[in-house]
């Protein structure tokens, strides 16, 4: 579970152990070859001691040093991932304030120091659960009579006070534990009393391990002994052990035990939190390198090359490597390259269907929104049971069934593995077919991503099935059987799946795609290139005519293919994200089951707000929130933006307001009534429908802003005095103060 949450901090982790165990075997070979010298020594008067030394090799003890220091930096590197990693993962939930300043873990010797630590906003947009573990666990905190803290407290200390002492200078050497010393003399002498030494750091001076006393000594009477003293590899520097048990080897135990509780720990408050997730395996290719200008390539293609595709018919190259496939995508900007990875690793504690159904769902939830992710749901069926498909993609009235084939066990042959392929297709394409005709006899209750139990009302859902093949070394150029039944379906590599929730960061969006398209590419793994085609004819399009409402209000048209070429958000992460947590704040917002399917209404009507708008929408709900946190005090001031994408979508309408009180509440309501009931003008109200969200910025520095949500169906029955008043304060252009907005645009 920590390598599927953590990559990053689990490879550190993992990189400590391993160093660990090289400190190990190196302290082990300059044992065997004689590291520790051994002295004895009688004086005349029977008195004598057993000494020893360390004969350090030419640079053994720095390479010593330096896997030790090794280590701890891993470690502190595992926590600090631990970190990062939990605010990265939770960064589609709320935006990241103080971005600029770095997260770590913060460990101190006292209150005052922590919070001065977390004052630099080392553990913001991790969850409060994480906090809470760190500040209970820390060094200076007394014992509770809990031991797994407290040996999680005294780990920290041991790794803060290692870390203060190497960064002074402080080497690795040996610590000398005397046992059970022995010493034998020669007749006539006897020896009387043999006394250990304290235990010790051993260096290149000779110690004494123990002293003993001899009666009858006489010169030249053979003395022989044995140290009897353990002597291991120490980090000698403040060492002070209780007793023979708490060794050096113990205490490094100890702190790898620690750090690895706070991993598990981090891994299963983060498995608990349902929903949206932003973190990705640490292999994958960041999104600034998967969309960048030809010219800039590393492939260095020629200027002939790249005018050569762009005057070509499609526009379109594809260069495939071993690990990933490379398309070449002619813009109104140039050419620029798409770099399309491999698919996300599989989690390696599953069987590899169970990992790739994992995965399957988890990049809808992560790039488009968890809500619309059905899981898997399991229905007696006379004596049996029966899985209604491996997962439903359910936004409004379009769904997708999904059904997934993992090829399990190593593969064959080309011509086994093409077999294989056409076998599974026809397989799932059976099961999407009879799982379409289950979903259309009567409802069934599903469980999304969020963890909320959904009535699918299916006889009022268009459907299409998707199948998707995870297979380590997929076939080439496999041409896809036709597929029976009335459903459409798509065939996919779980590669492509990836790159369209990728590429789009919608599940509206995605749905949308594969329900314009109702059937598969020409073959398994030419989606990328399909996709591609059709995002050239979507630039090329005319655009439509906008609402003549519209038009009378100052209302302006805007077109963007509802296909973009460049990744979603590629333009501006930062306003792209924004749109994200705002539809995460509406999902997350507390409701009763009763609601809980007309807020699935309202927020698959949001999230149908066109790609192409996303970025723009994003930075005018930034600057908006920036300009209006500075508004004059006593007054109240606005910034607003509808959005209609055609004459059948809902109308959106987005508002940030400089307070949230009764009076702008009821103002936002109605603003959005207002438009609603302009539509009304050119169109048939009875089937339409309008979503405002309102942002109030916060300044308690829990939250950035409140997010607050109305929506409209129908007629909404405006008299002639509301319509009057509203359209005085709405539909005029003179003032942002006291309650009166500024208009449409």
């Amino acid at each position: 579970m920590i390598r599927e949450h953590y990559p990053r901090a689990w490879q550190h982790l993992r990189n400590a152990q391993q160093t660990k165990a090289a400190m190990a075997t190196l302290w082990g070979t300059l044992v065997e070859g004689g590291l520790v010298e051994e002295s004895v020594v009688t004086y005349a008067d029977g008195s004598g001691a057993v000494s020893a030394y360390m004969a350090w090799p030419a640079g053994a003890q720095s390479e010593l040093t330096t896997l030790f220091h090794h280590c701890v930096h891993e470690l502190w590197a595992c926590l600090d991932a631990l970190v990062a990693e939990s605010v990265e993962a939770f960064s589609v939930q709320h935006r990241i304030r103080r971005s600029e300043r770095p997260r770590f873990f913060p460990v101190a010797d006292g209150m005052e120091g922590l919070r001065s630590l977390l004052a630099e906003s080392c553990m913001d947009g991790a969850l409060r659960s994480q906090v809470a573990m760190v500040k209970d666990c820390q060094p200076f905190q007394g014992s509770d009579g809990n031991e797994v803290i407290n040996r999680i407290r005294r780990g920290l200390s041991y790794l803060l006070d290692w870390d203060t002492a190497l960064a002074a200078g402080a080497v690795m050497g040996a610590w000398a534990t005397p046992v059970e010393p022995q010493v034998h003399a020669a007749a006539p002498a006897v020896v009387e009393s043999l006394q250990a030494a304290t235990p010790g750091a051993l260096g290149e001076e000779e110690r004494v391990l123990a002293r003993y006393q001899l009666s009858s000594y006489q010169s030249g009477c053979a003395v022989e002994a044995q140290a009897g003293t353990y002597v291991d590899l120490c980090f000698t520097e403040g060492f002070d052990p209780a007793d023979v048990e708490d060794t050096f080897d113990r205490r490094l135990a100890l702190v790898i035990e620690a750090v690895t509780r706070f991993a598990v720990s981090f891994a299963w408050l983060a498995s608990q939190v349902p929903g949206s997730r932003h973190v990705l395996p640490a292999d994958r290719a960041d999104a600034a390198e998967t969309w960048t200008e030809a010219t800039r390539s590393s492939r260095h293609w020629s200027l002939e090359e790249l005018a050569a595709l762009a005057s070509s018919d499609l526009g379109l190259g594809r260069v495939q490597d071993a690990n990933t496939l490379t398309l070449l995508v002619s813009t109104p900007s140039g050419v620029y390259e798409r770099v399309i990875p491999h698919a996300t690793p599989l989690r390696h504690h599953d069987r590899r269907g169970t990992a790739a159904e994992m995965a399957v769902k988890d990049a809808a939830a992560t790039w488009g929104l968890p809500d619309f992710v059905m899981a898997p749901n399991v229905e007696r069926k006379g004596n049996g049971v029966r899985e209604i498909s491996d997962g439903l993609l359910v936004v409004g009235d379009r769904g997708v069934v999904v059904q997934i084939k993992a090829r399990e066990g190593d593969p064959g042959t080309a011509e086994r593995e093409t077999a294989w392929t056409f076998k599974q297709l026809t397989a799932a394409g059976k099961q999407v077919q009879g799982t379409v005709r289950r979903l259309k006899t009567q409802g069934v209750r599903m469980v999304n991503g969020r963890g909320h139990s959904l009535s699918i009302d299916s006889p009022a859902v268009d459907w299409v099935g998707v199948i998707i093949i995870e297979h380590p070394n997929p076939p080439q150029n496999v041409a896809l059987p036709a597929q029976d039944g009335s459903t459409p379906v798509i065939a996919l590599l779980r590669r492509d799946w990836e790159f369209l929730f990728n590429q789009l960061r919608s599940t509206h969006a995605v749905v949308g795609y594969l329900h314009r398209v109702a059937a598969s590419a020409p073959v398994l793994g030419g989606e990328p290139e399909r996709y591609y085609e059709l995002a050239a004819a979507d630039a090329e399009a005319e655009p439509g005519d906008l609402d003549p409402s519209w038009t009378q209000r100052g209302g302006q048209s805007r077109s963007v293919p509802l296909l973009p070429a460049a990744p979603a958000g590629s333009d501006d992460d930062e306003a792209h994200t924004m749109v994200r947590i705002m539809l995460e704040d509406v999902a997350t917002s507390p409701t009763g089951p009763a609601e809980r399917e007309a807020w699935q209404r309202v927020l698959a009507s949001l999230d149908s707000l066109p790609v192409g708008y996303r970025t723009d929408l994003g930075r005018f709900l930034l600057d908006a929130l920036t300009t209006v946190t500075q508004s004059e005090e006593g007054t109240t001031e606005w910034r607003m933006r509808t959005f209609l994408a055609g004459p059948g979508w809902d109308q959106l309408g987005f508002a940030v307001c400089s307070n949230l009180t009764d009076h702008t509440r009821a103002a936002f309501s109605a603003w959005l009534h207002l438009r609603h009931h302009e539509r009304g003008q050119h169109s048939d109200l009875t089937d339409l429908t309008s979503v405002g969200v309102l942002l109030t910025p916060r300044t308690d520095g829990y939250r950035e802003w409140d997010t607050s949500v109305v929506a409209v169906n129908d007629d909404p029955e405006l008299t002639d005095e509301e319509l009057h008043t509203y359209q005085g304060l709405f539909n005029t252009r003179n003032s942002r103060h006291e309650g009166v907005p500024e208009g449409c645009v």
